[in-house]
């Protein structure tokens, strides 16, 4: 039989034969906090409540507006509905209610939702349709959230990470497909069981710290341990643990990810290994040239001194005097690059010697400069000093060697040029000291590189001599005197090298 609901909502014409009913309707259908709405007979809709305006976003006018108060509406495919398909009109039309359909409708914001309708027509004593009633619930949020949970799920099955779920006793109550490959159990074998199947009897206290940080609401994030499998392995892991809140927030279990880094682990062991080879490779190279430098002096310094005496026991005219001096200049560099090669070998091992003392600054500048102009005469070397007297402590031999390398670079990547200026001046702490040539410069790139050891500018490695040491030195000894060097260039503009060190005495400027 099909239910009568005349005892419950009255229609038009009953409400006016019985005006004492309409007070009570009324306050019925306001009184919910679901949408409600009737039409008569032909469809027309005859009452509504609040909320159902606030879900159609206008009020519609009393026997004008036909089945629902919806701009729009659709199937729950997305598909458009023709209004007369509507389900209140079927409902009408089949004098059977609706039940479980779902459509989505769209309101005049352009805002869609979907929405459960439950039309349910009226019958009077003689069982004659007289109008209908529905609810409409909105289950937009529902939707989206077993959307949310049904991508969620998949993210979940379909990660490489095993994700693990478990309450705060420990006990497992969600197990993925990676979880099931890393650790070897399926899921029926561990839903219920606690988590401590997987944990190392050693490590069982992790656990203990975990659930107190999980309690206190706080994540723990990619924490390195080891599990065991179920064949009884242990796997070394990356553990992030989140706290799982329940709709009032409280902290009711958490979520673990589970990632095998084994592969990780094992290149770890390999590049350590290969590192510890490097270094022992390169220990030995460096005692090598150390070794190879200092042997290499005593000959050079026996070849040198013979060399001297031919020299002085040939008379002026003898042709074969200019050949040994210009094998004096040659001995000279090769003694100067052997040096250099014991250096780097001592920067290495970090056994550098330096012999700090006072003394003027200005005074060893002016002496490098003057000694660089006699054997370089193919370049004017400038000095301009805003100081005339500059007491530091350092390392004089040092500084002058550092001197030396960034006038002589100066010279030597500047071939076409005739001048190189070397300014001195001072800031709050340091005197600050400037090597400026106007070749080719350095390009960027390179600049970042420029005081690494053995690094050379690729364009200039095949024109220009050198083994890419100098500046590394230098580097080392104004670093060791608590300074700092750098350089500034553009491609084409020449290049300036600057290095400050600090002073001890106050720099008075230079008196005009």
């Amino acid at each position: 039989m099909k239910p009568n609901y005349s005892d419950h909502i009255a229609s038009n014409k009953e409400k006016q034969a019985h005006p004492e009913l309409e007070p009570s309707v009324d306050n019925i259908l306001e009184g919910l906090s679901v949408a409600v709405y009737t039409c008569d007979s032909t469809g027309y809709i005859n009452s509504y409540n609040q909320e159902a305006v606030r879900l159609w976003g206008k009020a519609p006018e009393i026997g004008k507006d036909l089945w629902c108060g919806f701009p729009k509406i659709f199937w729950a495919d997305g598909s458009p509905m023709a209004p007369e398909e509507c389900p209140m009109s079927r409902a009408l039309k089949k004098g059977l209610p609706i039940i479980d359909e779902e459509i989505i409708i769209q309101s005049l914001d352009g805002v869609k939702k979907n929405i459960r309708p439950n039309p349910v027509p009226l019958l009077n004593n003689k069982g004659e349709i007289i109008g209908a009633v529905s609810t409409l619930i909105d289950i937009t949020e529902q939707k989206q959230a077993e959307q949310k949970q049904a991508m969620l799920a998949a993210i979940i099955e379909s990660s490489d990470d095993a994700i693990i779920s478990k309450t705060l006793d420990g006990n497992i109550t969600s197990w993925n497909k990676a979880a099931e490959r890393l650790f070897g159990y399926t899921e029926n074998e561990v839903l219920g069981k606690h988590i401590s199947l997987l944990i190392p009897k050693e490590r069982l206290n992790e656990e203990n710290l975990i659930i107190d940080k999980i309690r206190s609401n706080k994540n723990v994030s990619h924490f390195e341990t080891f599990r065991v499998a179920k064949d009884g392995h242990q796997i070394p892991i990356s553990l992030t643990i989140s706290p799982i809140r329940n709709s009032k927030g409280n902290v009711i279990g958490a979520s673990k990810i589970a990632r095998d880094i084994s592969a990780q682990k094992n290149a770890e062991a390999e590049l350590q290994k290969l590192y510890e080879d490097i270094k022992t490779l390169n220990t030995k190279k460096d005692e090598f040239i150390g070794l190879a430098s200092h042997e290499l002096k005593t000959p050079i310094t026996s070849i040198n001194a013979f060399l001297q005496l031919i020299e002085r026991s040939l008379a002026l005219p003898d042709p074969n005097k200019v050949l040994i001096s210009k094998a004096r200049n040659q001995l000279s560099k090769l003694t100067s690059l052997i040096a250099d090669l014991l250096d780097v070998s001592k920067i290495q091992t970090g056994k550098l010697p330096f012999q700090f003392s006072r003394f003027d600054f200005t005074q060893i500048i002016v002496e490098v400069i003057e000694i660089m102009q006699q054997t370089n005469p193919s370049h004017q070397l400038k000095l301009l000093s805003e100081i005339n007297e500059c007491i530091i402590e350092a390392d004089q031999q040092r500084i002058e060697q550092v001197l030396i390398n960034l006038i002589s670079n100066a010279i030597k990547y500047a071939p076409d040029s005739k001048d190189v200026i070397i300014k001195v001046n001072r800031t709050s702490d340091n005197i600050r000291v400037s090597v400026q040539d106007f070749g080719m410069g350095i390009d960027p790139i390179d600049q970042q590189q420029i005081f690494a050891r053995f690094y050379r500018v690729e364009k200039l490695a095949t024109h220009v001599p050198g083994l890419g040491i100098g500046l590394y030195i230098s580097h080392e000894i104004i670093t060791r005197h608590r300074g700092k060097i750098w350089v500034e260039s553009g491609t084409e503009k020449g290049s300036t090298f600057i290095f400050e060190i600090p002073f001890l005495s106050d720099c008075p400027p230079l008196m005009h």
